[in-house]
């Protein structure tokens, strides 16, 4: 009775969590391997001294948004739902 009224909350916090966790380049960047590096630190690698990759940048950029873009439009209902859920009478 309880749990459907709490899915809406969990899949938001979900999807915020899951954005939280694929936004921490900082620590992708300093405590990872060059060869075992996640999508964020393979972006950051495209900036080089003698300028930036531009159409690499891009399209690198275009493939690690795009995931959670999806996510997001096949759960916005539910997100939706989960933030305004406590806000209505």
């Amino acid at each position: 009775m309880l749990t459907p009224m709490a899915v809406p909350g969990i899949a938001s916090t979900l999807l915020l969590n899951i954005i939280l966790a694929w936004n921490e380049a900082f620590w992708t960047l300093n405590l990872t391997a060059s060869k075992a590096a996640p999508l964020t630190a393979f972006i950051a690698s495209y900036s080089s001294p003698e300028g930036l990759f531009y159409a690499k940048l891009s399209a690198a950029s275009t493939m690690a948004i795009a995931p959670i873009l999806i996510l997001g439009w096949f759960s916005q209902k539910q997100l939706v739902r989960g933030l305004t859920f406590g806000a209505v009478k």
